[in-house]
């Protein structure tokens, strides 16, 4: 299972709104991806804006989202 969240990718959407200048190549979503599964990880971060995100996000994910229940 993966939880992908991708910044701006240019796409015909990111093109509508307005965000074709920092959008960041499709590939990077499907190569994280593909990274991502053969890690074993749960989240996908993939371009640039959605690192940084990722960071801040990290402790977040890894205290409440990943926690298993018991």
């Amino acid at each position: 299972m993966l939880s992908v969240h991708p910044g701006p990718i240019a796409t015909d959407m990111s093109d509508a709104a307005g965000m074709s200048e920092v959008a960041q190549p499709p590939a990077l979503v499907a190569d994280g991806i593909i990274k991502s599964l053969k890690a074993g990880n749960f989240h996908v971060f993939p371009d640039s804006i959605a690192k940084q995100m990722g960071d801040a996000y990290k402790s977040f994910a890894e205290n409440v989202v990943e926690v298993s229940s018991s």
